[in-house]
C-alpha cells in the first residue's frame, strides 16, 4: 500500500460508485498517510547539509524556470538510475505514472505521445485529470533530468528516465567501472528486449562509440543489432529548450558500410582488402556459425581500428568467452595460455582473467572503453568511430533512421500549456492538488523544524489542510 500517489488517491475517488460507503475522514487520512509514506525522502524543504551531499553526486539543488509545478501544485519526483531498475522502489512508485504514455512497444510512438502532450493544440482536447497530472509529472522529471545534474550525472539518469519511459531495464552492471554497450533494454518487461545506446549530446557533437567494441557486440556476443537513440540538447540560460530525438540501428550487414562512409572510417577499416573483409562478412552474416567466425576474425583482428579486441583471444584459444564461462575446462586451458593483462593493455587482468575469475561478465566487458574511459577522457581516439549528423543523415536509407521531431521544454510553451492545464484541473482537483503540496510540507515541517513551536503550528496547518481536502471530496455530488 505504500506506494500509491497522489493519481492513484484521485482514481481511487473518483472510480467509487454511487452506491460505494462514503468517504470518511478517517479514510482520507489513511490515504494521505500513505501518500506521506511515498513521498518520504522527497520533500522539497532540504537541509543545507542535504543539499550540500546532493551537489557532491552531481545534483543542482536550484530551482529553474519552465516548470508545471510553478503554475500548478503537483507532486515532484527526483529522477535517478533506480528509475531503470525494474526491481527498484523508486522503480514500483513511479511506473504508475509511467503507465499513462501510449505507444506499446514502439519507442518512437511513445516518445511521439509526450509530444502531443506538449501540443498546446493538442491540450485543448485533453479530458482525462490522471492523465494531465501524471504526464505533467513526466515532463517534470524529464526537466530535472536534463537541467538539474551535471553533464556526466544527467547521461546516467537520462538512462533510467528512459527505461521508466519504455518499460525497459538500464544496464549498470559495473566492474571497475565497465558496463555493456546498451545503455538500457528497452520493454524488458513486455519481454521485447531491444538493446539501445543512449546518446545525450550538443547538436555539434558527432555520435561517437568504440570500432573494437561494437565489433565484439557483433561478432562475439552474436548480437544481430545495437539502436542508437540520440538527444540533441538545445540549450539557452543553461536551460535545455528543446531536445531533437532520432535513431538508427547498425546492424551485422550494414556495419561495413556505414563505417566506410562516415569520418575516419578508412583507418578503421585499414590493414585488410576491403573487398575480402566484406566477404568474409556476407558468409557469416549468411551462416553465423564459428566455421565462418574464424576467417573472418583472421581479418578483423588485423584492422587499424581493432584494438585489445575479444577477437584476439577467440584467434588465440578457438573459443569465445561464453563457451570458457559454461565449461570449466575451457576455462582452465584458457586461462594457461592467456597474455597477461600488461601485455594485452587493460592493466592488472585482461578482461578474460577478469571473466575467469567471476570479476566480470562478458556483458560488462563491451564497456570497458566505451564508457568509463571516455568519462575518463581517456578515450583512444584511433579506436573510435563518429558520425555526425549531416553523415547520419545520408546514411539513414541505410541505417533505418527515424526522426522523432523536437520535444519542446521551453518556456514560453509551459506557460502556454500551464494555462491550458489549469484551467481543465479548476474547481475541486485543483484544490485536492494545491491543499495535498501543501499537507506535505506542513508533515514535513512538522517533523523537520527544530522549534517546537514551528513544528506545532505547521502541525494544526496540516490539520486545516487536511479538513479542506476532505470538504473537496465530500461535496462531490455523487456523495449526496
Amino acid at each position: 500500500m505504500d506506494d500509491k500517489n497522489l493519481d492513484s488517491i484521485i482514481e481511487n475517488f473518483y472510480s467509487r460508485s454511487e452506491e460505494s460507503d462514503p468517504l470518511t475522514l478517517n479514510d482520507l487520512v489513511g490515504m494521505i498517510n500513505e501518500q506521506m509514506v511515498s513521498l518520504k525522502g522527497k520533500l522539497s524543504l532540504l537541509a543545507e547539509e542535504e543539499k550540500s551531499l546532493l551537489e557532491n553526486q552531481g545534483v543542482l539543488v536550484e530551482e529553474t524556470g519552465g516548470r508545471f509545478s510553478f503554475a500548478i501544485d503537483i507532486p515532484t519526483w527526483t529522477p535517478s538510475e533506480a528509475w531503470g531498475d525494474p526491481d527498484s522502489q523508486d522503480r514500483e512508485q513511479i511506473q504508475k505514472i509511467f503507465s499513462v504514455v501510449r505507444g506499446g512497444t514502439d519507442m518512437k510512438a511513445r516518445i511521439a505521445d509526450i509530444n502531443k502532450f506538449l501540443d498546446p493544440k493538442a491540450a485543448a482536447r485533453k479530458r482525462s485529470p490522471s492523465v494531465i497530472i501524471n504526464m505533467m509529472m513526466i515532463i517534470e522529471a524529464l526537466q530535472a533530468t536534463l537541467n538539474d545534474y551535471n553533464e556526466s550525472a544527467a547521461g546516467f539518469v537520462f538512462e533510467g528516465f528512459m527505461a521508466a519511459l519504455t518499460g525497459g531495464k538500464q544496464i549498470a552492471g559495473k566492474v571497475a567501472g565497465t558496463l555493456p554497450i546498451e545503455d538500457f533494454v528497452a520493454f524488458s518487461s513486455y519481454g521485447q528486449d531491444q538493446p539501445v545506446s543512449l546518446k545525450l549530446l550538443s547538436p555539434s557533437t558527432p555520435v561517437k562509440g568504440s570500432f573494437t567494441n561494437i565489433v565484439d557486440f557483433l561478432l562475439v556476443r552474436g548480437a544481430p543489432e545495437i539502436k542508437y537513440l540520440v538527444a540533441y540538447k538545445l540549450v539557452d540560460n543553461d536551460q535545455v529548450q528543446k531536445l531533437k530525438i532520432f535513431d538508427f540501428d547498425i546492424t551485422r550487414e550494414n556495419f561495413i558500410e556505414f563505417i566506410s562512409n562516415i569520418g575516419g572510417g578508412q583507418k578503421l577499416l585499414s590493414g585488410v582488402p576491403i573487398n575480402q573483409l566484406k566477404a568474409a562478412m556476407d558468409a557469416f552474416n549468411s551462416n553465423p556459425s564459428k566455421e565462418n567466425l574464424t576467417p573472418l576474425a583472421s581479418l578483423i583482428v588485423q584492422l587499424g581500428g581493432y584494438r585489445r579486441g575479444l577477437l584476439h583471444d577467440y584467434i588465440d584459444l578457438g573459443t569465445l568467452p561464453s563457451e570458457r564461462e559454461e565449461d570449466p575446462e575451457a576455462t582452465a586451458a584458457a586461462a594457461a595460455k592467456k597474455k597477461t593483462g600488461r601485455e594485452r593493455g587493460f592493466g592488472k587482468l585482461s578482461l578474460d582473467e577478469s571473466l575467469d575469475r567471476g570479476e566480470a561478465t562478458l556483458n560488462e566487458a563491451f564497456h570497458y572503453i566505451e564508457k568509463q574511459t571516455m568519462l575518463e577522457g581517456k578515450t583512444d581516439e584511433k579506436s573510435q568511430w563518429a558520425a555526425s549528423f549531416p553523415q547520419l543523415k545520408r546514411l539513414g536509407g541505410l541505417t533505418n533512421m527515424q526522426e522523432y521531431g523536437e520535444i519542446d521544454l521551453s518556456q514560453d510553451n509551459i506557460d502556454k500549456l500551464s494555462e491550458i492545464y489549469a484551467e481543465k484541473l479548476k474547481g475541486g482537483v485543483m484544490t485536492l492538488l494545491t491543499e495535498a503540496k501543501a499537507l506535505t510540507e506542513n508533515i514535513g515541517s512538522y517533523y523537520t523544524e527544530k522549534r517546537r513551536s514551528k513544528a506545532t503550528a505547521a502541525a494544526s496547518t496540516a490539520l486545516e489542510n487536511t479538513e479542506n481536502i476532505s470538504n473537496v471530496l465530500v461535496e462531490d455530488p455523487r456523495y449526496k
